[in-house]
């Protein structure tokens, strides 16, 4: 698979690029400027369907001082560096996680947080 970017006129207008794969378009990168509304839409999916990954289990995220990313998706810490490098580990123990969510995120919890299912909350 071989991928570019196609900048400036056509369909794409003007500034935006067009990230093609094996010459095909897969991608359009808009350069005009967003509104917070033009985010509802997304967001509203992201946090009520069911097959959004936000729904499905709990995800803390920070970026972190060197301008990488630290999340802690269920029980699974990724570490993503500036230049795009992860390292993933699985916490076993409760212990690790509330240590995870204290040490990374200053969050100080007495339990390891659960996802609310639909069924659950009835």
């Amino acid at each position: 698979e071989r991928g570019e970017a196609a900048r400036g006129g056509g369909a794409a207008g003007f500034g935006d690029v067009d990230v093609l794969r094996d010459g095909k378009p897969v991608y359009r990168l808009e350069a005009r400027p967003r509104v917070f509304g033009d985010f509802v839409a997304g967001a509203w999916w992201h946090s009520t369907s069911p097959a959004s990954h936000f729904t499905q289990s709990l995800v803390c995220s920070r970026v972190t001082e060197d301008d990488g990313r630290v999340t802690l998706s269920g029980r699974r810490l990724t570490v993503t560096s500036p230049d795009g490098g992860r390292s993933v580990t699985e916490l076993e123990t409760d212990e690790e996680v509330l240590g995870t969510y204290r040490a990374r995120f200053g969050i100080e919890l007495e339990r390891v947080p659960e996802v609310r299912k639909a069924d659950k909350e009835a």
